[in-house]
């Protein structure tokens, strides 16, 4: 064995096929160390061990190669190396999660004196300078006894943000920037989410970021919610589908030297709070679940498809679940008592929350990461608790760290009183040790600043973004026709433009207008009102929380912003284009029905809306909430269902008849749809509605006839007919397989009085999943469909996409009771 000098300070060794069986050290399982390729190995302090040609960090420095040095034994070994060799104190100092000191003197306090290595990065400084002060302070935790590195923790940093809050988005504009969340789940496409974490995931590591505080994939089912703006919507099989596309896209199929650890919050669901107030206060704490089942029908399903993709760890809300505002909705064995369902704690202390459902049923085997502050003014339901006894009673329900606390001494205090034994921290740190060992950071938690800028930079990266705001608006109305407005007729229109965004509503009136002006010069912006024939209006409305803790107002006006008297006056002089930033299921039936047209944004760039409304992207977004059909319908709702589930009409239906509701979207010119089962069991059969929308807008004379192709995975799905849905109305005239995934159907209308003049549903697809060896998510979609006209005139449709989950249903765990709900 050679010991090479810590001024060595990167080692880079070419892959090499191990093989242990003739090394003294291979003691413990020899076959799972064999393949195993010798990693990069960096070291800023410590020094590096030569043996037998592999290089090891001697990360305790004694000279010697122990276990968990030994990057070719499996995690679980090294850790229950390392675990033994550290003291109590240390123990409890991993634990804790707290906000990145401002200098290394505070680094150096965290590290050597409290035994701190998970630290949040709350600052929005450029990739170089993330990559720089990483470096910088994992040479601390380096020249620690053990050398455990530091784990950088972020909330999510790559979504345009109207404004950065504490806890929620942070930072914003220094790597990629893409659309809110609602609007990545707006596009429609898991494509791009998939494509959007692998981005994210490279600037992050790459800037010494190895894990999130994200995603919300939580369902919104109160619209009064204040945190709907960082979720994936409303829908149960959408979020649970892209919550598998996340977690594989930040970790891939498992933790590596390349991934991102995804922390993914808040189970069992934020989202069903009492009349949308906020749960880091007091008055919030409520959970409700008014319908009997929804907790495990609508709210846990997509914590399920994080957990099955091998999801790292899972933050509990704070939360209490209510007893009095809900109905049932646990099996008679996890409840609390025989005469209470749940026990009136916050998330972080409910074992039959993160234990007896996340663990026991659900089957998750990574590590539970408490929101911020429930050892402090967060600690719901145990406010007479001791800071020991939050400690035990938190660690015996199931949570493993803790955050945004700094300070250990709780913890230790409540082992050395007897609250704890020694060995119940074992399963919490031998968990963040294992990320930790997975991660690579033990070989090496160092990265090169100057790539880190150069992919936070990366063009192609910013083009998949900039792709993903145009397919994030959503085109509600227009009915009128008025959009979009392209350079046939721009030169007739004088436009006017307005912003109203509260306070910054004459600073964004002068950003939109400098935009227009230098994107698209042909544009003739005039400055009153007087002077125009068209109108451009953008609502950028902000959620407003009543004083007196009573709820949390979304209605349009001016709690939240919006001058609706001076929109109302807009609409009525000029034709008005109306944009509305849908960050909540606002209130809007005040505004929205005087407007020639309507577009949803969500958080999206300026350029990428202009495009839209100028007709040089063609919007394919669609609702990933459903909108109110005014306050009544707010104030009656179930804060534990989605939008679309609610018992009664519920969203909102505009003057061309339309329903706001989840999924809905149009296009310029008519537009392919495809509706029906979203989940479906292996070998199960099923059925797509194929239709069409905005017909009447395209093809004035009528449908006669139909061209298109329906696409699909073959591996996953099998084609077995179609039929048509008014067989007196419409034949197939043709139907062929032309190639693996692919049928071509040729329709006709049965004679002139039966050409399609009305928008509505035209075939039944008959399709079977196939058997597969886990959960997965699919597609069918139509590229596009030719229509033609009595006179022979052909139209192109946008396309359209319908994902389907095949869902294996595992009777022992979870998903029984959530089919059977």
């Amino acid at each position: 064995m050679t010991l090479i000098s810590k001024h060595s300070k990167k080692i880079m060794v070419s892959s090499l096929i191990l093989s242990l069986l003739s090394s003294p050290l291979a003691i413990l399982n020899v076959s799972a160390a064999t393949g195993i390729s010798q990693p990069e190995i960096s070291s800023h302090v410590k020094n590096v061990l030569n043996v037998e040609g592999k290089t090891f960090k001697d990360l305790n420095g004694n000279g010697s190669l122990d276990p968990y040095e030994d990057w070719r034994l499996p995690t679980n070994q090294r850790v229950a190396d390392l675990l033994p060799r550290m003291s109590m104190v240390e123990k409890a100092g991993i634990m804790q999660i707290t906000s990145l000191p401002n200098d290394i003197d505070g680094v150096n306090d965290f590290v050597n004196n409290r035994n701190i290595r998970y630290l949040i990065i709350r600052d929005n400084i450029t990739a170089l300078e993330l990559a720089k002060r990483a470096n910088k302070y994992q040479e601390v935790a380096e020249a620690s006894r053990l050398g455990i590195p530091l784990v950088f923790t972020s909330n999510p940093r790559n979504h345009v943000s109207q404004q950065l809050a504490f806890g929620i988005s942070e930072a914003s504009g220094q790597f990629s920037t893409w659309p809110g969340t609602l609007g990545l789940a707006a596009t429609g496409d898991l494509s791009i989410i998939r494509d959007f974490a692998q981005i994210a995931r490279d600037e992050w590591r790459s800037s010494g970021i190895q894990k999130t505080y994200g995603y919300q994939v939580e369902i919104a089912s109160e619209p009064r919610w204040n945190r709907i703006s960082g979720t994936f919507g409303e829908s149960t099989e959408w979020n649970s589908m892209i919550a598998r596309e996340l977690v594989l896209g930040f970790q891939g199929e498992k933790l590596s030297n390349k991934s991102v650890a995804q922390t993914v919050k808040h189970f069992v669901g934020d989202g069903a709070v009492l009349r949308g107030l906020d749960p880091h206060n007091e008055p919030g704490k409520w959970a409700v679940y008014p319908t009997e089942g929804s907790l495990f029908k609508y709210q846990l399903p997509s914590f399920q498809a994080a957990v099955d993709a091998g999801v790292s760890s899972i933050m509990s809300y704070y939360n209490v679940p209510s007893n009095a505002l809900s109905a049932k909705q646990l099996p008679d064995e996890l409840w609390n008592s025989t005469n209470q369902q749940f026990e009136e704690v916050a998330g972080a202390y409910n074992k039959t929350l993160i234990t007896d459902i996340l663990r026991n049923k659900m089957g998750f085997t990574g590590y539970v990461n408490t929101d911020s502050g429930p050892l402090t003014t967060r600690d719901f339901g145990v406010h007479d608790l001791t800071i020991e006894e939050k400690f035990a009673k938190s660690i015996h329900a199931g949570a493993n760290i803790f955050s945004d606390n700094s300070d250990p001494s709780g913890l230790i205090s409540a082992v050395n009183k007897g609250l704890l034994r020694e060995e119940e921290l074992n399963p919490s740190v031998a968990h963040l040790l294992a990320e930790m060992f997975d991660l690579g950071l033990f070989e090496n938690p160092y990265t090169d600043p100057v790539k880190a800028q150069t992919i936070a930079s990366s063009p192609a990266s910013q083009a998949r973004a900039d792709e993903a705001h145009h397919k994030s608006i959503a085109l509600l109305r227009n009915d009128k026709g008025m959009l979009p407005l392209s350079d046939a007729n721009i030169n007739t229109k004088k436009l006017y433009v307005e912003v109203f965004n509260g306070n910054n509503s004459a600073t964004q009136t002068d950003a939109i207008k400098k935009l227009i002006t230098d994107k698209d010069p042909s544009v003739t912006i005039v400055n009153t009102l007087a002077e125009a024939n068209t109108a451009f209006v953008w609502v950028l409305p902000t959620i407003y929380a009543y004083p007196d803790n009573s709820t949390q107002e979304i209605q349009l006006g001016t709690l939240t912003g919006i001058d609706v008297n001076k929109i109302k006056q807009i609409e009525a002089a000029v034709p008005t284009a109306l944009a509305i930033n849908m960050t909540n299921p606002w209130v809007i039936n005040e505004i929205e029905p005087n407007a020639a047209a309507v577009v949803a944004t969500f958080d999206v760039k300026g350029e990428a809306l202009l495009d839209v409304l100028r007709g040089r992207y063609n919007p394919t977004g669609i609702l990933p909430i459903t909108i109110p059909a005014n306050q009544a319908a707010v104030e009656n709702n179930a804060s534990d269902v989605p939008g679309y589930a609610e018992n009664f009409h519920y969203a909102y239906t505009n003057v061309a008849g339309d329903d706001y509701t989840f999924g809905f979207g149009l296009s310029y010119g008519a537009k392919t749809t495809l509706a029906g089962s979203s989940s479906v069991a292996p070998g199960e059969s099923f059925s797509l509605n194929y239709g069409l929308k905005n017909v009447k807008q395209t093809v004035d004379q009528g449908v006669f006839a139909q061209d298109l192709t329906i696409s699909y995975d073959p591996n996953a799905i099998e084609y077995i007919d179609a039929q048509p849905s008014d067989p007196t109305a419409v034949s197939i005239v043709d139907k062929k397989v032309t190639g693996p995934g692919k049928v071509r159907l040729i329709l006709a209308s049965l004679g002139s009085s039966k050409a399609i003049k009305t928008d509505g549903d035209i075939l039944k697809l008959q399709l079977k999943a196939k058997s597969v060896a886990t959960s997965s998510s699919t597609k069918v979609s139509i590229a596009s469909a030719v229509l033609a006209d009595g006179a022979g005139k052909e139209f192109q449709t946008v396309g359209s996409s319908h994902y389907i989950q095949i869902h294996i249903v595992n009777k022992s765990s979870l998903n029984s009771l959530i089919a059977n709900a």
